[in-house]
C-alpha cells in the first residue's frame, strides 16, 4: 500500500482516488434518487419508473461505444469526453422543465455516465505495475464506495436544507467535472503501453 503513494505512482493514485470518488458519488447520488426526482417534477410513480427504465436502457450503448472508442481514441480521451458529457447532461437534466427535455437529458446522462464507467474500469489497472495493481485498483474502488455512500445520503439532506433539483444536479455536474479535470491534468494515456 505504501508503494501507491511512492514517487512513481503518487500522481496516478491521487488522480484515480479523485476520479473514483467523484464518479461513484455522482452515479449513486443521481440514479438511486431518479424516480423520486421524477415524482418531484410532477410525474406519477408509474410514469416515473417508465421514464427511468428508458433512461437506464441508454446505458448499454454508452458502455459499448466507450469500449469501442478506448481502443481507437485512447483511455484518457474517452474518460474526459464521457465525463464532461455526463456533467453537461446532469446540469441540463436538473434544469429541464418539459417532459421531452427531461427524457432527452436523462437518456444522455445514462449514456455518458455508463460509458465513463467502462473507461474507468479499463483505465484504472493500467496505471500500476503487476506487483501493486490489485492494491491500486482495490483502494481506488474503496474510495469510490465512500462516495457511493455519501452521494445518496446527501440528496435528502440537501433537499431538507432547501436545495432544489437544479442545485443538486449542478453539484453532481461539478463533481463529475472535477473527476474529468483530475484525468485531464494528472492522468497519462495508457493506450498501447506495455504494462510493467
Amino acid at each position: 500500500l505504501a508503494l501507491l503513494w511512492s514517487a512513481p505512482y503518487r500522481r496516478n493514485t491521487l488522480m484515480l482516488w479523485v476520479l473514483w470518488f467523484m464518479v461513484v458519488f455522482s452515479y449513486y447520488g443521481m440514479f438511486l434518487w431518479l424516480p423520486s426526482v421524477m415524482v418531484g417534477k410532477g410525474y406519477t410513480l408509474i410514469k416515473s419508473f417508465e421514464y427511468v427504465l428508458i433512461m437506464t436502457l441508454a446505458q448499454l450503448p454508452g458502455y459499448f461505444t466507450a469500449a469501442w472508442l478506448i481502443e481507437r481514441a485512447g483511455r484518457k480521451f474517452v474518460l474526459v469526453v464521457y465525463l464532461l458529457g455526463t456533467a453537461a447532461s446532469a446540469w441540463a437534466f436538473g434544469n429541464a422543465s418539459t417532459e421531452s427535455t427531461l427524457l432527452l437529458y436523462g437518456v444522455l446522462l445514462s449514456f455518458f455516465n455508463l460509458g465513463a464507467w467502462g473507461g474507468l474500469y479499463a483505465y484504472t489497472p493500467e496505471n500500476y505495475p503487476t506487483a501493486i495493481r490489485g492494491s491500486g485498483v482495490g483502494t481506488a474502488a474503496a474510495i469510490g464506495r465512500v462516495g457511493g455512500i455519501l452521494g445518496p445520503l446527501m440528496i435528502p439532506m440537501l433537499g431538507g436544507a432547501g436545495w432544489n433539483t437544479s442545485a443538486i444536479f449542478t453539484l453532481f455536474a461539478v463533481s463529475i467535472s472535477i473527476g474529468a479535470l483530475a484525468v485531464l491534468l494528472l492522468g497519462k494515456e495508457t493506450k498501447g503501453q506495455e504494462l510493467a
